[in-house]
């Protein structure tokens, strides 16, 4: 028996994933811990960017809809309880507001 499945795939911009990296300077901005490791690649710190509201969902790639986070908070933010995310979402805008 052969299937077929339609998928649909939202392109990101890598200058928005370099830039919330950026932003975050090693440091997970949900929970404020150091990244847990670097990469083997480059040495970089090594944390996931994740979309607040999710594209699928409506959310743009934005500076302002993504936040750079170590796997834990990440998994959370897909699997766990969620995260009150005002706080973090007012000090991303600030940082933009600032560096833009």
């Amino acid at each position: 028996v052969q299937k077929y499945l339609t998928v649909s795939v939202h392109e990101r911009d890598p200058d928005i994933i370099a830039y919330a990296l950026k932003r975050a300077n090693g440091k997970c901005e949900i929970c404020n811990q150091k990244a847990p490791f670097k990469r083997k690649k480059d040495n970089s710190d090594y944390l996931e960017v994740h979309h607040m509201i999710p594209l699928s969902e409506g959310g743009d790639d934005s500076i302002d809809n993504v936040v750079a986070a170590c796997p834990n908070c990440h998994m959370q933010a897909h699997y766990g309880e969620p995260v009150d995310m005002k706080e973090i979402i007012r000090k991303i805008k600030l940082y933009n507001d600032e560096n833009q």
